[in-house]
């Protein structure tokens, strides 16, 4: 599939790129890379999301290159998706006008773009751009490296996760080689350059932590409320629930979180043997083994109630 993209790409002109909704360092690290490979090739090319990514991924080199429009009704020869084909992942209209690659790693992912490539044996979808562009003869500038580090080292939490394998950190050694970047400044902005206000919310949030089943699930709840949405943006509670699961005992942590009046966004993240992705699948949500997600529609104690039901269910089994 590696070398088929690679010949649709070398055949097309004017390219458009998109990354799903709630958009992450993996998906955005790997469009920008992604951008700038194209650009290399002499592509005209457009990355185009619906959904603003926040700080410190805005820092990313090359994040001047992401619109905030459709792609419809602009003519392209080839619309690229990063981690989903469908519409409702990208919230993208009328895609069926265009001929659709999608490239993801995640095994729950959409099979409708007319060419697919989807393998969940990668630790984050900038380890297949990264296969891309090697596969394409591209120069791996610091530009492009930087973001394909972030990418990984992004989804591999630092490569503390389950998901770094051995080909995760090959590639991550492979991109450093051929880019000559310095991982560590990759890793200070991710991981170290949190704003005094994130920290707040993150006590906000841990003062809300409750204990299930013998320690081995945990919860916590972000009110809408907690969130000055002039300082900091919705998806940056998103690694606060890492600093749970990392309690000694925990299986498994329920992160609930007031999207709307009776929303909320539910995030599992699971250790060991216990699965994130069945508890989301069992409410219609997707992920992987050890992180997944999805939409709950009802009030607040209904959501706790339920999800947690579910949950300990799996953990008494």
């Amino acid at each position: 599939m590696k070398s088929k993209i690679a010949k649709k790409i070398l055949n097309a002109n004017n390219i458009a790129i998109s990354s799903h909704i709630r958009p992450d360092a993996d998906c955005i690290g790997s469009g920008i890379a992604l951008c700038l490979m194209l650009e290399q090739l002499g592509k005209n090319v457009s990355f185009r999301n619906s959904d603003r990514a926040s700080f410190p991924i805005t820092e990313f080199p090359g994040f001047d290159r992401v619109e905030y429009k459709q792609i419809y009704p602009d003519k392209f020869d080839l619309v690229i998706l990063l981690e989903g084909g469908s519409e409702d992942r990208h919230e993208q209209k009328n895609l069926s006008k265009y001929f659709t690659i999608n490239i993801d790693h995640h095994v729950t992912s959409s099979t409708i773009s007319d060419m697919n490539w989807i393998d969940p044996e990668a630790s984050a979808v900038g380890e297949l751009i990264f296969d891309l562009g090697k596969e394409l003869n591209i120069d791996f500038t610091k530009e492009i490296g930087f973001n394909l580090y972030a990418a990984i080292a992004s989804d591999t939490g630092s490569f503390k996760y389950s998901n770094t394998s051995y080909r995760a950190l090959k590639t991550a050694s492979d991109i450093v080689k051929r880019s000559e970047i310095e991982p560590y400044l990759v890793s200070d902005l991710i991981f170290n350059s949190n704003p005094a206000e994130k920290v707040v919310l993150i006590r906000k949030i841990l003062s809300t932590l409750e204990f299930y089943h013998n320690g081995e699930m945990a919860f916590i709840f972000c009110r809408a409320d907690f969130i000055d949405s002039g300082k900091i943006d919705d998806y940056e509670t998103e690694d606060i629930i890492s600093i749970v699961r990392s309690v000694l005992g925990v299986k498994v942590v329920l992160f609930l979180k007031e999207i709307d009046d009776d929303l909320f966004r539910a995030s599992i993240r699971s250790k060991g043997d216990f699965s994130a992705s069945a508890i989301a699948a069992h409410f219609n949500g997707g992920g992987h083994g050890h992180a997944a997600g999805f939409f709950f529609t009802g009030n607040f104690e209904d959501a706790k109630k339920e999800i947690t039901n579910v949950i300990l269910d799996q953990l008494k089994s």
